[in-house]
């Protein structure tokens, strides 16, 4: 049997403990959109007749922020 190396298992382990940190955080964002989509009921019906008036040209207009 092959000998484990303990740096190796580690690394594993902290990989698997942030990902499993970034998916809790992530259940979470998502369950706040979904409960305010439910208060806001309009809100993604405006979104969807923004996106559909804005136009790629009119779009890059609004990009004019300094960095």
């Amino acid at each position: 049997m092959p000998k484990k190396d303990p740096l190796a298992e580690l690394s594993q382990e902290m990989l698997a403990a942030t990902l499993s940190g970034q998916a809790m955080g992530l259940n979470l964002l998502l369950a706040e959109m979904r409960a305010l989509s439910e208060v806001l009921p309009g809100a993604l019906a405006q979104s969807a007749a923004v996106s559909e008036r804005v136009g790629p040209a009119e779009e890059a207009d609004f990009d004019n922020m300094p960095v």
